[in-house]
């Protein structure tokens, strides 16, 4: 699967991310497929869901330790935010509306710009 391996270059291509591991991966065809990865970013962790059903996309980016730290989604459940359904969620779990868009590789520089500031990698 493409998008699967294209993400993983993109893991393996940035330095701060260690032990990545596709954990799940079921594929029914070209747009029926789900997928989940994981990495240490020491001292925490990301985990990255995708799900693919024909027109329907979910992603979930989530940064963890012993309990959720940072969290992008765009499951449906905040309405009201500009850029719905993209949402964040931050350590204190507070929802705000999310720069991302669905683009998974695209997406992930985000992402992963936004940890290495929350982590003071930068």
């Amino acid at each position: 699967m493409a998008l699967l391996d294209d993400l993983l270059a993109h893991m393996r291509d940035t330095p701060e991310l260690s032990d990545i591991q596709v954990v799940e991966n079921e594929a029914v065809d070209d747009e029926t497929f789900q997928f989940k990865v994981r990495a240490t970013i020491v001292p925490n962790f990301l985990q990255i869901r995708f799900l693919a059903d024909k027109d329907l996309k979910r992603y979930s980016f989530q940064l963890y330790s012993n309990h959720p730290l940072l969290r992008w989604d765009n499951s449906p459940h905040y309405p009201d935010l500009p850029n719905r359904p993209h949402h964040f969620h931050n350590q204190d779990n507070d929802v705000t509306a999310s720069s991302l868009t669905g683009n998974l590789l695209a997406d992930f520089d985000i992402v992963i710009a936004e940890i290495k500031k929350f982590m003071n990698l930068v």
